[in-house]
């Protein structure tokens, strides 16, 4: 393939995303805006194509999602030319996208994409497999806009900051050190994350905004989503709590408690994942911590 490809042959990217209260909206193409604008709505899921007239092109993306986290760092995995990132029927948002071109005519062309995320707006312009959106923050992406170029063209817009990523400790980060602070002050071993215990810790925060009890709202035991989630463990304790706005006034909270300061406590725990929640009615502020030994 010669290097100077013109514009006649620049492949029609083609996407819809999954939008909140609305589903699978219609496909659109080559730079128009998928999802919706002033209306408050996540994106849940979406979908990218190639209609190209080039031989050997391909399109390949992976979203960051709420609770999960990016799809590479899961048995989900990049999803390519068609196939569906993100979730179906379980209302969680997507909070970051990226794409990129796959195959030999791949160094062609450049793929841009622009994210609208929840309360900053449009971001500037991404490429190429950069991340657009924001982490730690999370917020919801409400449209995306994606543009396939040939290589060497100018970008779309601005492409200073395709992508927002939270500077300070996020609050499971300041809780764990919390607890951690705690039990070093009376010689206990230290607690330490774990990425798929966070995601059943959040899992539990958000279902305490509909039934504040350690039964969950199906009415099982709040350790079922710990089974659910392919955890293994030998002990599990959890800590709920609602009301407090940092980690700091939450842990207080639960240090005042002498069944949730026996669980912070508890010398046989080396694993904690930490759950924050948010709601407009009710406490506004839901927590938990799950604890486990293995």
């Amino acid at each position: 393939m010669p290097n100077n490809i013109l514009a006649a042959s620049t492949p029609n990217v083609s996407y819809r995303t999954h939008v909140q209260n609305v589903g699978w909206q219609d496909f659109v193409s080559n730079g128009k805006m998928s999802g919706t604008s002033g209306l408050s709505l996540r994106l849940e899921g979406i979908e990218i194509k190639l209609d190209s007239p080039v031989t050997d092109l391909g399109i390949t993306y992976q979203t960051h999602i709420q609770n999960i986290g990016w799809e590479a760092d899961t048995a989900r995995g990049w999803k390519s030319n068609g196939g569906m990132s993100g979730t179906s029927g379980q209302s969680l948002r997507l909070e970051g996208i990226q794409i990129k071109l796959t195959g030999a005519d791949a160094e062609q062309f450049d793929v841009y994409y622009q994210v609208h995320v929840q309360n900053y707006g449009w971001l500037d312009w991404a490429k190429n497999g950069e991340s657009a959106g924001s982490q730690g923050y999370s917020y919801r992406l409400e449209g995306i806009y994606i543009v396939v170029q040939p290589k060497g063209t100018a970008a779309p817009g601005k492409t200073d900051t395709p992508f927002i990523e939270a500077t300070t400790p996020s609050f499971e980060a300041q809780v764990i050190a919390l607890v951690n602070q705690e039990r070093a002050s009376r010689n206990l071993g230290l607690v330490s994350s774990e990425a798929t215990l966070t995601r059943a810790a959040q899992i539990r925060a958000e279902e305490i905004i509909q039934l504040f009890s350690h039964t969950r709202p199906n009415q099982s035991s709040c350790f079922t989503v710990l089974t659910e989630l392919g955890i293994n463990y030998q002990g599990a304790g959890e800590n709920i709590a609602a009301g407090y706005s940092s980690p700091e006034a939450v842990m207080n909270g639960w240090m005042n408690s002498e069944g949730h300061r026996a669980n912070i406590l508890n010398p046989g725990f080396n694993k904690l994942g930490v759950g924050y929640a948010q709601s407009g009615s009710g406490y506004s502020h839901y927590w938990t911590q799950m604890f486990i030994s293995n």
